[in-house]
């Protein structure tokens, strides 16, 4: 128990009350306490509390049973009202937040956002609004309304949440009279959201009434790291030395979340909500005193404090020298038993994939200490080690979060808890396994796999189940929920992102309230199906996620004759039997007469294939040159075209209409979960796509003819090498073009086994910070213009190819190690 490392904390008790009124004699008028205002009379604005009241003053009571709320909530509002009617707000929220639970900060000194967090433990969160404060039409407005649905049904659980809250000195609710009195009150409508396994949450709906659209954005927006928190851990596991041994997940989860973070007490009004309370009861206003659940700024707020934690235990955690003391919670979740662990899906022989690869990626690193790494995922800490520094890892952690959040201490409140959740440490969440649940993924870093748990799985078999090929429509919500959580679900699901284009553009303008499910969403659906199925004999694999450096660069083109492109792999790519290391691709092909006669031009402006939907083609026919020639399982290849439709095609994964791309982007998906790849994409100058623009239009000259006119282009000590697309994968890219969709297993061409000739690839370290992701970034892009000199011929050498994805003209969104220190942009 905490007891066991804690000092002994005090008994909880309350402040002795008044009895409550008796039923004969007639209950205290609320009018008397606030005279300005009745809830059922348009008030009139008095001066708000923020003085000592007189001392004769009548003394406020407050009859709970008037209210419907359980006789402990009752003494729980009655003890504020009078601390409120004696003392006046400010001093109020002092004495029921009593100190906050920010730390002195003092062994932050060197991080930039102390000052921030300085400003945050002394004055609180501030909440500053774009609009004028509300009028007292509007409050009674919002009274009127009350609160969402949801929280009718969940009555009892929010008298005793508030109960726990008020308590805590979180909340305070108040009648609606004397709630009026606090100045700048804003009200909002709450709402309760089910979980699964756990007790249900309270929110607060600040977009219904505003308040979120109004709020300015005065926090440090830049505290969000936690977007790629997954695809960061993940990496690290693929990164980690394995001569160290396997990786050690840890999960350390914070109690109360933003409740930890103090609100300005001027402010707190301002994100005040209607608590819900029982027909034909007086009005009833619930005011936090820290930081909301559904205010725009919470999480900004509140990542201030746990990415600075994360920081502060980096940067401890490399240095060689740190050596962190024991720490209470360490020792304790020393002698927690290692909890069972999540049961990965048994596996089997699959046809929708091939094999995973027996040897590791060479160019991983193979060399480096043990790995020592915190992640934060809002207000959950993932640990990362290797043996035998797991327990520095964890203590470093642990005293991280005691510099910024203070520990339990004797003087505190008998009901403020631990910073550090004891109940998910008690179940084991602290203790370090191989296989653990982190951020709703089962995590394998032994089979270096990752999966959905069960229960999402069956959320996946329900989602599909509920709409049967037959349905023709559903309603616009359900169908937002359906993408939302297929969305959620496609993070570790490789090549599931090109199936949403039509699940998306099934949303139309014309209607807000339904959905029309036409033949291509059911056929997107069950292509999801295909995937759910899947799932059990074909696991995703962490290498299959993360972008490494590049195996190999290839350049396509296509035109109205043809497609064609080149490939130049790395010294670390390993061929198939009868193709050669080192040695670049060639392939082209030429397109059937009735696909160039259905192509838009000026002579023909009613066409229905487009020049970018034939680049689009050539661009998966060139993914396929690639993947039956040389073993690309698990590697990154850069794939290059100068058509700027097809690059953010490729790159999304979607188009915005049912046309022709649509088609064709489902079969790259299809082709990049069966090979195992990943890949990226970028622009060329078609001025500097010389090999591929020759290949899709010189179908005049032979191979030789061809390739002495690229000769310049062409290393002629590497030599060349020929691939010829077969008809069968051929037809079902004409089919796409034609706007058909062919079955998967068409698409599906199983590669010769490796030639084992390849080589293990330099050893030399790589500049991993500067990898990029998926997620496109937010800036803009440069404008393009034609250039001559983008192909290097130095940089498609064997042993330059590694250092490709610095070199792209399309920047993504970077997945960084965690920089040192975040410091915010806004002044505290």
């Amino acid at each position: 128990k905490l007891a066991d490392f804690r000092p002994a904390l005090p008994t909880p008790t309350l402040a002795p009350l008044s009895p409550p009124p008796s039923p004969a004699q007639p209950l205290p008028d609320l009018t008397t306490v606030t005279p300005a205002f009745s809830p059922s009379a348009p008030p009139v604005r008095k001066r708000p509390l923020q003085v000592e009241s007189s001392p004769a003053k009548k003394r406020v009571s407050f009859p709970a049973e008037n209210y419907g709320l359980p006789a402990e909530l009752g003494e729980c509002i009655h003890r504020d009202m009078e601390l409120l009617q004696r003392v006046g707000w400010q001093r109020f929220v002092k004495e029921r937040r009593n100190g906050g639970d920010l730390a002195d900060l003092s062994q932050v000194d060197n991080h930039p956002a102390r000052r921030l967090l300085m400003l945050y433990k002394n004055r609180g969160v501030p909440v500053k609004f774009s609009s004028p404060k509300w009028s007292l039409s509007q409050i009674h407005d919002a009274l009127s309304r009350g609160a969402h649905q949801s929280c009718n049904e969940h009555i009892d659980f929010l008298n005793e949440e508030f109960i726990d809250m008020i308590k805590k000195g979180q909340w305070v609710i108040l009648p609606a009279a004397m709630a009026m009195e606090l100045e700048g009150l804003r009200l909002s409508p709450p709402g309760v959201v089910p979980q699964r396994d756990r007790r249900p949450r309270w929110i607060c709906d600040y977009t219904w009434s505003g308040v979120n659209s109004d709020t300015l954005p005065l926090a440090a927006m830049e505290a969000m790291q936690f977007g790629h928190a997954l695809e960061r851990i993940l990496r690290e596991i693929l990164l980690a030395n394995p001569a160290h041994g396997p990786v050690q997940l840890n999960k350390t989860d914070l109690s109360d979340g933003f409740y930890r973070v103090d609100l300005n007490p001027d402010d707190a009004p301002k994100l005040g909500v209607v608590f819900p309370t029982k027909p034909g009861t007086d009005a009833m206003v619930a005011v936090p005193l820290v930081l909301p659940m559904g205010w725009k700024n919470s999480p900004p707020a509140f990542s201030t404090a746990t990415e600075t934690i994360a920081d502060i235990a980096n940067q401890r955690l490399r240095c060689p020298d740190y050596r962190p003391p024991d720490h209470p919670l360490d020792e304790m979740a020393a002698t927690v038993d290692v909890p069972p662990r999540p049961v990965p899906p048994p596996t089997s022989s699959s046809d929708a994939a091939v094999g995973v690869p027996a040897a590791r990626d060479p160019s991983l690193p193979s060399t480096g200490r043990p790995l020592e790494y915190v992640d934060i995922f809002v207000d959950d800490f993932v640990s990362l080690g290797q043996a035998p520094t797991t327990r520095r890892v964890r203590r470093t952690l642990l005293h991280s979060i005691d510099h910024v959040f203070r520990p339990l201490t004797a003087d505190d409140s008998p009901f403020r808890r631990e910073p550090v959740s004891l109940k998910k440490l008690r179940k084991g969440d602290c203790s370090w396994d191989t296989i653990k649940l982190v951020l709703g993924w089962i995590v394998d870093t032994v089979g270096m796999t990752i999966h959905l748990p069960p229960h999402r799985v069956d959320r996946l078999w329900e989602i599909l189940d509920s709409i049967p090929k037959s349905q023709k429509r559903t309603s616009m919500k359900k169908w937002h929920t359906v993408l939302g959580e297929l969305r959620s679900m496609a993070i570790a699901l490789p090549g599931s992102r090109n199936m949403f284009g039509r699940l998306q553009n099934a949303i139309s303008p014309k209607s807000k309230t339904r959905v029309d499910l036409n033949k291509g969403v059911h056929q997107a659906l069950d292509d999801f199906r295909w995937i759910a199925r899947d799932l059990t004999s074909r696991p995703t694999r962490i290498a299959e996620l993360i972008p490494l450096s590049p195996s190999a660069e290839g350049h396509h083109d296509a035109s109205g004759k043809g497609a064609g492109g080149v490939w130049f792999p790395s010294d670390t790519l390993q061929p198939r039997n009868g193709w050669q290391a080192d040695v670049p691709v060639l392939w082209r092909i030429e397109w059937p007469e009735y696909i160039t006669r259905r192509l838009v031009s000026s002579d023909n402006p009613t066409g229905t294939i487009t020049n970018s939907d034939l680049e689009l083609a050539g661009g998966l026919i060139h993914l396929e040159a690639l993947s039956q020639t040389f073993d690309i399982r698990e590697r990154t290849v850069v794939s290059k075209g100068d058509n700027l439709n097809t690059t953010f095609w490729e790159r999304k994964g979607s188009t915005s209409t049912d046309s022709a791309p649509a088609y064709l982007l489902r079969l790259f998906g299809i082709h990049q979960r069966y090979h195992r790849y990943v890949p990226r994409f970028d622009y060329i100058a078609g001025s500097s796509n010389y090999v591929a623009d020759a290949l899709s239009r010189d179908f005049q000259l032979s191979w030789p003819q061809i390739v002495s006119q690229l000769s310049p282009y062409l290393s002629q000590k590497r030599g060349y090498q020929v691939w010829t697309p077969p008809s069968e994968f051929v037809s079902v890219i004409i089919s796409a073009l034609l706007r058909k969709q062919s079955p998967r297993e068409s698409l599906l061409v199983v590669p010769k086994p490796p030639s084992g000739n390849g080589r293990n690839g330099s050893t030399s370290a790589l500049s991993w910070a500067s990898t990029p992701f998926s997620k496109p970034s937010r800036t803009k892009f440069q404008s393009y213009k034609s250039s001559s000199t983008e192909f290097v011929s130095e940089n498609l050498l064997p042993t330059e190819i590694r250092s490709g994805l610095d070199r792209l003209k399309i920047t993504y969104g970077r997945l960084h190690r965690r920089s040192y220190q975040w410091g915010p942009t806004i002044p505290a």
